[in-house]
């Protein structure tokens, strides 16, 4: 039989139903199949102008000769993670973040490193911090064990790397996760969410009101101190890049906002608190509602002259 692979239905068209999820996966449950997908991967390497790999060189790549063998296996994966296009076949959105999750090692790395001490200390107890990586999950606690940072991380991140740049890399992940969660979208699925914040009684929570989210569809949830809530105001993100702390360059637990930050409430329902917090030479008050927006904000200027006004 030949190389050559013919349809009857021409491109493949857009599903009118989503696929069953266990169906979807059991297409996966084949090493051969599994090597198809790598296959597009090494073809767009080695062709970054390619928008379509052939039915033949998929095959060779793959190493099988019989031409339906190869086929049946290919046949398995279209639909959901191949699909049929006028110059071959070409990755789907769903093929692409297989490979993804392959590359960065989401479901079979084993990373391990640390613990590392950091130079910082908890704002707590004043003991040094200490980072460590376990299989996918960032975590600094102090000696004392005082939770200062907790993230997850794809195990191929980790290879070649100290647990300092992780740590940074990780710190950056946090703040765009939450920035998407406070604007009401869920960073691991992207379903709706309903930021909030809420009132706590224990002092190990880190502060008498918390910012919280939780998602009804992947069930991910959100959990920081209630001054999160300005990371990502302009006013706020521009104050730390005018004194050379961006806040993607400094570890979270240290942020003044997310450490230092007083609160008085103002109403209970609903809820509305007011934040205030001094970040360098700047005192920052916001009040911030029960939606966990930020309703009002100003920075009055230090001895800098450099607070917005």
């Amino acid at each position: 039989m030949n190389d050559a692979e013919t349809t009857t239905d021409g491109n493949d068209a857009f599903a009118a139903e989503d696929v069953d999820p266990a169906d979807a996966f059991a297409a996966l449950g084949n090493s051969t199949r599994v090597e198809i997908l790598q296959a597009f991967r090494e073809h767009h390497l080695a062709n970054p102008a390619a928008s379509a790999v052939a039915f033949s060189t998929l095959r060779k790549a793959v190493g099988i000769r019989d031409s339906g063998q190869f086929r049946y296996h290919l046949e398995q994966l279209r639909g959901t993670f191949v699909e049929k296009c006028d110059d071959g076949y070409r990755l789907t959105y769903a093929g692409s973040k297989v490979i993804n999750a392959i590359i960065a090692g989401t479901y079979t790395g084993r990373t391990r490193l640390g613990p590392v001490a950091f130079d910082s200390s908890c704002s707590r107890c004043g003991t040094a911090a200490h980072a460590s990586y376990r299989d996918g999950v960032l975590e600094v606690t102090c000696e004392n064990d005082h939770p200062l940072f907790y993230w997850s991380v794809p195990p191929n991140a980790a290879v070649g790397t100290s647990l300092e740049e992780l740590v940074e890399l990780a710190t950056t992940l946090a703040v765009q996760s939450y920035e998407l969660v406070a604007d009401g979208i869920c960073s691991e699925c992207y379903s709706p969410v309903e930021p909030t914040i809420r009132t706590v009684d224990s002092e190990d929570a880190g502060g008498s009101v918390r910012f919280s989210a939780r998602c009804r569809a992947c069930a991910a949830t959100w959990d920081a101190p209630v001054g999160f809530v300005l990371l990502g105001h302009p006013q706020v993100e521009s104050l730390y890049h005018r004194q050379g702390r961006p806040i993607g360059g400094q570890y979270w637990w240290e942020l003044e906002v997310v450490d230092r930050t007083e609160i008085a409430v103002l109403e209970t329902d609903p809820l509305r608190v007011r934040l205030s917090v001094t970040i360098g030479d700047t005192a920052v008050r916001a009040t911030v509602d029960e939606s966990a927006r930020v309703a009002d904000l100003d920075c009055s200027a230090g001895t800098d002259g450099s607070g917005d006004n």
